[in-house]
């Protein structure tokens, strides 16, 4: 029988509505428009860990991670004790700032590392996307065998749309979740940021099909002031709320407004 062991994401109240928090080596998508919350969630999702002891690993995608350090000092929860030696917290930078993205030896990749992606018909040249992605993926591993991680947020999986296929949005799709599938398989319990473009309930790139749980945040506005809410729309396993409950952004990240009423 499979065991549920549940992993914690340093926000309370979410893991009460949650039986206990994600289940460990589980993909969960954590999706919403800009200033919603998205990355403090993440940030407290690592945090966590490292007060458990629990290794983790940051992949930032747009935002460089000394950004993220910088804007997240103002949190109490954030200590960068967990960034320098022995680090519990490591942060890749896959920003297009972050690295030559193009640059053959930028990582460490060989022709014969295992292919992550089918995508027959796409050229393999320096330039393309599954080539990119093979190679942060060939990284990816390493660092989580080396390091022993054991928790790890994307941020963002929108990043990917930088990449221009002509819109075509079957590709994105197939590169995306096939992306998802090999993080799954490093046996890590993974937080992964996305957003829904404006005026759609979907992502183009499907990630909502294949992650185990789906965390929405927004902001609303409500009689002229702007309030932001949580909502668990699936999380496999799991008897969850299915309320939208109101949160706010504090000195303390994330805090729920009135739990006890919702």
């Amino acid at each position: 029988m499979f065991e549920k062991i549940r992993v914690t994401t340093g926000i309370p109240y979410l893991d009460a509505l949650t039986q206990g928090g994600f289940i460990k080596g589980t993909t969960n998508l954590v999706i919403g428009p800009a200033g919603a919350g998205k990355t403090i969630l993440g940030l407290h999702f690592l945090l966590e860990g490292a007060h458990r002891n629990e290794n983790g690993l940051l992949i930032a995608m747009q935002e460089p991670p000394w950004a993220i350090r910088r804007d997240a000092s103002n949190f109490s929860f954030f200590d960068h004790k967990y960034f320098v030696e022995p680090e519990k917290v490591l942060m890749l930078d896959f920003t297009p700032s972050g690295w030559e993205l193009w640059d053959p030896d930028s990582l460490t990749y060989t022709d014969e590392s295992e292919m992550m992606i089918d995508a027959e018909g796409v050229p393999y040249d320096e330039t393309s996307l599954p080539t990119f992605l093979h190679r942060i993926f060939y990284h990816i591993s390493q660092v989580v065998e080396e390091k022993k991680i054991e928790r790890v947020v994307i941020d963002p999986l929108a990043a990917f749309q930088f990449y221009d296929y002509g819109n075509d949005f079957g590709f994105l799709r197939k590169i995306t979740t096939g992306f998802l599938v090999n993080i799954a398989a490093l046996n890590v319990t993974t937080v992964a940021i996305s957003e829904f473009p404006g005026g759609m309930d979907y992502s183009k790139y499907g990630e909502e099909y294949i992650t185990d749980s789906i965390i929405n945040l927004d902001m609303l506005s409500v009689r002229g002031e702007m309030i932001r809410v949580l909502r668990i729309s699936k999380m496999r396993g799991t008897n969850h709320s299915t309320k939208t409950l109101r949160f706010a952004i504090t000195n303390n990240g994330i805090s729920f407004l009135d739990p006890e009423n919702d």
